[in-house]
Order: C-alpha cells, then sequence, then structure tokens
C-alpha cells in the first residue's frame, strides 16, 4: 500500500428513517476494529428492532479494507448487501459497519427498487458521518543525553511524531512514534543531527544493529 493511512468514520450514527412503498429502512454506520466489534453491534441493532424484517449488512476492515462482507439477510441475492458495499468502497471507507434495518410495508420493491433503496439508506448515513484520516505509525525505542532533549522533541515535532512512553533515568529512554512514511526519514535526521549521541534500541520493522 502507497498511504500510509486509511480512512474511517469518527463515531456511530444513525440515519433518519425513510420510506419506500410502506417499508421502513434505518442505516446505522460504526467504527469497528474487528470481527468481535461487529458481532456485538449487530446483536445490538437486531435486539432493539427485533421486529425487522431484514438486517443487511456490509463491512470492511483493514488498512486496505482487505477483509470484507456483504449479507442480504434473507433479502434476494445481491439486492441489499452488495449495495451497501459498495457505499463503503466508493468512499474508500474502511474499519466501517453498515446495517441497513428493514420493515417491510406490505408491497414487493422488486430487484431494482431493494437496491435502489440500501444504497439510498447507506449513502444517507455515510454522508451524516465524520470522515477521519487515521495515520499508519511505527514504534522506535531510542536513549537520548538530557542535554539533547529540547533539540531531539523538536526535530520530533517536525516529523509529527509522539512519545508514548518515557524513563528518566542517566538518560531518557523513550518510545516514539512516527508516521510509516516519515520514519525513515526522521532516523536519518536523528543520526545527521546528534552524531551518534542518540541511541537506537529497536525501530519496529527495521533491524537495528546492538
Amino acid at each position: 500500500m502507497s498511504e500510509d493511512y486509511y480512512i474511517t468514520i469518527e463515531a456511530a450514527l444513525r440515519a433518519p428513517e425513510f420510506r419506500v412503498k410502506g417499508s421502513r429502512f434505518i442505516a446505522n454506520a460504526i467504527p469497528v476494529e474487528n470481527k468481535a466489534e461487529i458481532d456485538r453491534a449487530l446483536a445490538e441493532i437486531r435486539k432493539e428492532f427485533h421486529d425487522a424484517t431484514h438486517h443487511s449488512f456490509a463491512y470492511r476492515l483493514g488498512p486496505e479494507g482487505l477483509l470484507l462482507r456483504a449479507a442480504d439477510d434473507g433479502e434476494p441475492n445481491g439486492t441489499a448487501g452488495k449495495p451497501i458495499l459498495l457505499v463503503l468502497t466508493s468512499r474508500k471507507l474502511t474499519n466501517v459497519l453498515l446495517v441497513v434495518t428493514r420493515f417491510f410495508g406490505g408491497t414487493k420493491l422488486g430487484t431494482g427498487g431493494l437496491a435502489r433503496a440500501y444504497a439510498e439508506a447507506a449513502q444517507q448515513a455515510v454522508s451524516m458521518a465524520k470522515v477521519v484520516k487515521i495515520y499508519l505509525t511505527k514504534t522506535a525505542r531510542l536513549e537520548v543525553h538530557y542535554e539533547d532533549l529540547p533539540a531531539f522533541e523538536r526535530l520530533l515535532q517536525a516529523y509529527e511524531g509522539e512519545i508514548r512512553e518515557s524513563t528518566y533515568l542517566e538518560s531518557v529512554s523513550m518510545t516514539i512514534a512516527v508516521r510509516e512514511s516519515k520514519l525513515e526519514p526522521f532516523l536519518a535526521a536523528v543520526m545527521d543531527s546528534f552524531h551518534g549521541r542518540v541511541r537506537l534500541d529497536f525501530v519496529e520493522g527495521i533491524a537495528t544493529p546492538h
């Protein structure tokens, strides 16, 4: 993957109910991190709307959205889950569960009508959501002399990194996190700026000499 980020939604939300020929559609968009969270969210929606006819859904997981599923939940094949999933993929959203609950209103919508209704419900929920960009990071553990600490912190800030943990003894031992795309340039800048006075103990995904 060329990017070091993925796009998801900030918080769970429910779109306003809308009707098509008497059928009611209610869409929920939920940020999720794993299958357990998906199962829990689905169980809660099914419990809340226990008298609904269908709970069709789709989700994508992982930075590249490669773990995915679309479920029609009893609707004709491809008329519910696939249109919902298409909303996620077209927006490049991942780590998101989209559930569209339907209460059947007595009039059949046909396969095209169903697909349009589910897509519209899903689209409405996603359009209401606050979309956020999550950067992928890698960690490194370093030892910094006290006199170098202010300059080191300024350099870390310039590369948009953050300190995750610090231990203050004879020197400062710290664990930092830096965006994947900026980690190697940051480490090169550290070596260039401090001429070996900053010691690297561990760098995630990069072999370091000991």
